[in-house]
């Protein structure tokens, strides 16, 4: 469950040369850079705070996946760049509730590349419980040490998602969303190609259709079918609310229905 955090940050003002830093020059560019790399690694949501409380001191409010997330042991390069020049204390204030449950199964048979319209935290789901995988025990794509990728088609899916919703007519975001071969669909798939070679482990790419209603031909589609290969779609063990989640083994691809 995410957990809101408050972190009393003090920067060790008299060991820094900002001229000889080349990712900050001053004090509150070092801050930011701090919180920055934790979302970019995993290890804070995005929606954070940050209040200058007196000099050199700071206090940081963060969600965060879990306790565990904010341990030393999982920072990465572009963490410890700046939190080298920090001293943190971390204070739990409680937890939110506005974050849905993380996964905790033993074993998790497949994986779910998985986008939600706000795009604030986790894309990767647990294909038995539904629940999301915390970033920052997924491993990094490609060369990249951080989860730039990830985090990129998180935000550019929720982005097409708010620009269709805010014009329902426009046909050419509703393709994005709906259609397997769109472009933004495209790119989804090699992420998910990539992060099942990283992973050793099935992944599949949720696609949605449920209030979007694509034809093709003129005929609506046929929800029992994978609308990538038209073959038969088989149900999986979770459920979201009152949807119905299928798959398509062949196409590593998920969608739903109405119950």
């Amino acid at each position: 469950m995410c957990r809101l955090l408050k972190l009393e940050i003090r920067v060790k003002s008299d060991e820094i040369n900002y001229n000889e830093e080349r990712f900050f020059s001053n004090e509150q560019e070092l801050i930011e850079d701090y919180l920055c790399a934790l979302y970019r690694n995993g290890q804070i949501y995005f929606d954070y705070n940050l209040i200058k409380a007196e000099q050199h001191k700071y206090e940081a409010f963060v969600n965060v996946p879990d306790l565990e997330s904010i341990s030393e042991k999982y920072n990465n390069g572009y963490v410890n760049r700046s939190y080298k020049h920090l001293v943190v204390q971390i204070k739990e204030i409680g937890k939110n509730i506005l974050y849905g449950p993380d996964c905790n199964c033993e074993r998790v048979p497949y994986y779910i590349l998985f986008s939600a319209e706000t795009g604030t935290s986790s894309p990767i789901i647990c294909g038995k419980c539904g629940n999301e995988i915390p970033l920052y025990k997924v491993p990094y794509l490609y060369l990249e040490e951080e989860h730039f990728t990830l985090i990129n088609y998180q935000k550019t899916y929720a982005s097409v998602h708010e620009l269709y919703m805010q014009s329902l007519s426009d046909r050419f975001t509703k393709n994005q969303l709906v259609n397997p071969h769109s472009a933004l669909n495209r790119m989804a798939f090699e992420i998910r190609e990539e992060l099942e070679n990283k992973i050793k482990k099935p992944v599949y790419l949720s696609l949605s259709r449920i209030f979007l209603n694509l034809k093709r031909d003129g005929k609506k589609i046929d929800s029992d079918k994978c609308p990538k290969c038209g073959k038969d779609l088989i149900e999986c063990d979770y459920h979201i609310g009152f949807l119905k989640m299928f798959k398509c083994d062949d196409c590593r691809l998920i969608t739903d229905k109405l119950t």
